[in-house]
């Protein structure tokens, strides 16, 4: 399971095209960040001016985020099914769990440097301009440290979907526009139940089951892992010659 493991994360430390979305990613998010602190300046009555510690403490996951995250998940997933790199392995002996399980974890790995980059160039980029806000502390730590915690589950959870349909479906793009599309509808439907559905009592149960994942934090793991549970579950029963 080590070897499988370190072969996993070898293959995404050489991976050209992760490298390329890792640095396209830093380039777009570095130039959005970049405009806003512009924006803030030249029209301050629209656009709000952030310390560091605010901007990071408004941290919000986006929709440019959510695709980097989708696209690297789907395809880092999907590449093995149809290079047939999983059944090679299983022809090696190794078991459909491990495989699965190396696979997962090379993804939480590559997902990491994603997740860093919106994190790391807004703080610093708005410090630039507007300090950081407070002084270096034991608070700021407890503050900085909360976003993280905050920034990692909710990229996870983007993470899990997209796992989720990569096992499902049979190819890269299907596995790519099956995640954006959810997350869209769930979007869509969550902003809009008000108007779609005129039942006051019938309003209220289904917007409480759309939110049911984010109530709070035992339900939100809960979703996660039920989904990646699914995912394994499937996987280990999936045609893959």
């Amino acid at each position: 399971m080590k070897n499988l493991i370190q072969a996993e994360l070898f293959k995404l430390k050489k991976s050209t095209s992760y490298k390329v979305l890792l640095i396209s990613y830093l380039i777009i998010e570095t130039v959005i960040q970049m405009n806003n602190i512009s924006n803030s300046i030249a029209y301050p009555q629209y656009n709000p001016t952030y310390t560091g510690i605010e901007w990071l403490l408004n941290l919000r996951q986006t929709l440019l985020y959510s695709i980097v995250i989708f696209l690297f998940t789907t395809y880092h997933v999907n590449g093995d099914f149809v290079r047939h790199t999983f059944y090679t392995s299983l022809l090696c002996g190794i078991s459909r769990k491990n495989a699965f399980l190396a696979k997962i974890i090379s993804v939480f790995a590559g997902v990491v440097p994603l997740m860093l980059v919106p994190f790391l160039t807004g703080t610093v980029l708005w410090s630039i301009h507007a300090g950081f806000g407070m002084n270096f502390g034991i608070e700021a730590v407890c503050l900085i440290a909360k976003a993280l915690a905050i920034q990692i589950l909710a990229s996870l959870m983007l993470v899990s979907n997209a796992v989720f349909f990569s096992v499902i479906a049979k190819s890269k793009i299907s596995a790519f526009k099956w995640s954006v599309g959810t997350l869209y509808v769930l979007g869509v439907l969550r902003g809009n139940i008000g108007h779609i559905i005129q039942i006051p009592a019938l309003r209220d149960i289904l917007l409480f089951l759309l939110s049911l994942f984010y109530l709070n934090l035992g339900t939100f793991l809960a979703a996660m892992i039920l989904k990646l549970l699914a995912a394994g579950y499937i996987f280990e029963r999936y045609d893959l010659k």
